[in-house]
């Protein structure tokens, strides 16, 4: 056996996740030792509320902190259940595990780590709400060190709903919002501890910080954040609110924002988040409250819409022809978000598309999507069926909708790459294309005050001329778009809706007011775009703020 860098397929993970049985901090271990994962509270409904089954997950595994040790060998589990009389019965669940009168053993099968869930428990007839006592757990095995760990178990428990947020609209950036948080327990047992947690997006700041919340500041991904553990005592069908709201500011970049919150019951001693910044205000606390409307869980909303706007530029960009291949380029266009809003959208929908045609005799050949798990991408680009109905991309064609992400901050934007096949003499005088910011679907708007802005054209690097004809910045475009065909497939070309068409309503501008933008990283694309002779591709940037 191998130290375990290499063992991981035997269960056995490195000594940083598990402690060593060591007598002191400075012995060293002589063989891998075994590490309990229980929860430490299990809660288990009522006999009026059915009393269960409930599978609780319990397990372990086995550590060796990087050495060659020997296999640990006949691994038992044992799960004691012989503490709740009176409270709960167990049963084995799984067949690796049988039961014994109030004892559950489970035999490892080899892979060094307890079955899923391997029992279940179940209230006792007569136990009453609040009954409770103690599950043992014990693992052993040869040549190895074992491990003991227990759970409370608990008849009944607080069950939480929070109450509704009204809404707020036509605010100004620098206007406060209290918000005023109300919960109820709707379940069996008093709360012992209160969690209330709550997540805004850019353009807003949180005025109140009691010393009992945690505040995460804004990222480029995510709005600021609070959390805060408030001991209270409610008892079952009683409501509390907040001895004083928690309060919001909003920012210069406030426009549609909004605060997702939530709240739980949390055992007296559960561990608290260590995340964020600690308040220095008084702490905040729950005082009695009657009436108020309730969401049907334990979250909730809050829309707090600011008037202000969002500049989106687009960019145009120059036809680059490939080296050694007249008939191949490359296209940049894209744009981006001048403030001084941060546009989000709560549906996470586009927040704009930009509508791209290409010049007479250039059509697209591929498009590929970047989009890392830690950015927030955009979809793939749309094909026109008609002006009133899209569909996903496919090459041969001029025209084209690409999506905008669902969250732009100010300075953010996206840059779209698109690789074009390119007819001889396309590049003759004055033929161009264009690109055109059009809203994105649903009512949302980011309220764009300079529509100047919003087109600009799409040129030939080696244009008649002697150099490059695209405007360095946006300007509007010589003519109107051009959806017609080039002999290469065009956005007009109709046809009926296929499968993979996405329907929507037309303006009379051409844009689409609802459409559909799936948005799936291809990477199999890339590599087949690469096989064929290094074809340029459609490449979706996003582009935050350092």
């Amino acid at each position: 056996m191998t130290g375990l860098a290499t063992a991981a397929a035997i269960g056995m993970v490195a000594a940083a996740v598990g402690p060593a049985p060591a007598a002191s901090a400075q012995d060293e271990p002589t063989r891998s030792w075994a590490v309990i994962d229980a929860p430490s509270r299990i809660e288990l409904p009522t006999p009026s509320e059915g009393g269960g089954p409930v599978a609780p997950y319990a397990g372990y595994g086995f550590h060796d902190g990087g050495h060659t040790f020997p296999w640990p060998k006949n691994v038992r589990f044992v799960i004691d259940a012989g503490g709740l009389a009176g409270v709960a019965t167990i049963k084995a669940n799984h067949e690796d595990c049988t039961a014994e009168g109030a004892v559950v053993t489970c035999v490892d099968d080899g892979n060094l780590h307890a079955p899923w869930e391997p029992f279940t428990l179940t209230a006792a007839p007569d136990a009453e709400p609040g009954a409770r006592g103690t599950l043992r757990y014990e693992v052993t095995a040869d040549d190895a060190t074992g491990d003991t760990a227990a759970s409370e178990v608990v008849v009944g428990a607080p069950k939480l709903v929070v109450g509704a947020l009204p809404d707020h609209a036509g605010l100004e950036p620098g206007d406060t919002v209290e918000l005023p948080l109300t919960v109820r327990n709707t379940g069996t047992l008093p709360t012992e501890r209160i969690d209330l947690r709550l997540r805004g997006v850019p353009g807003l700041r949180f005025a109140s910080r009691p010393e009992n919340c945690r505040f995460t500041p804004e990222d480029a991904y995510d709005g600021p954040g609070v959390h805060c553990a408030v001991e209270h005592a409610l008892a079952p069908g009683e409501a509390a609110t907040l001895d004083r709201p928690l309060t919001v500011e909003t920012t210069e970049e406030a426009m549609a924002t909004w605060i997702d919150y939530s709240v739980s019951a949390v055992p007296a001693d559960g561990e608290k988040d260590p995340n964020g910044t600690p308040g220095t205000d008084a702490p905040l606390g729950l005082k009695p409250a009657t009436g108020g409307d309730f969401e049907e869980g334990d979250s909730g909303s809050v829309d707090i819409l600011v008037d202000n706007h969002a500049d989106f530029a687009v960019r145009g960009g120059e036809i680059v022809r490939a080296k050694g291949d007249a008939g191949r380029g490359s296209l940049s266009f894209g744009l981006v978000n001048d403030g001084p809003a941060a546009a989000w959208r709560k549906d996470r929908e586009p927040l704009l598309y930009v509508d791209v045609t290409l010049p007479e005799g250039v059509t697209a050949v591929s498009n590929v999507i970047d989009e890392e798990p830690d950015d927030d991408a955009s979809g793939e680009c749309l094909v026109y069926v008609d002006e009133n109905r899209t569909r996903r991309f496919e090459p041969g064609h001029r025209r084209y909708l690409c999506p905008e992400a669902p969250t732009e901050s100010p300075g953010g934007g996206q840059t779209y790459r698109l690789g074009v096949k390119i007819a001889e003499g396309a590049e003759r005088a004055g033929n161009e294309g264009t690109v055109r910011i059009v809203p994105g679907p649903g009512e949302f708007s980011v309220n764009d005050p300079d529509p100047e802005n919003d087109t600009a054209r799409i040129t030939f690097a080696d244009a008649p001329g002697g150099g490059p004809s695209a405007s360095p910045s946006p300007s509007k475009p010589a003519g109107g778009t051009d959806g017609g065909s080039d002999g290469g497939g065009d956005g007009g070309s109709g046809g009926d809706k296929g499968a993979g068409d996405t329907g929507g309503t037309g303006t009379p501008d051409g844009s689409l007011a609802s459409t559909g933008a799936p948005g799936t990283g291809l990477i199999a694309a890339v590599a087949a775009a690469l096989a064929a002779g290094g074809a340029a591709v459609l490449l979706a940037v996003r582009r935050r703020r350092s």
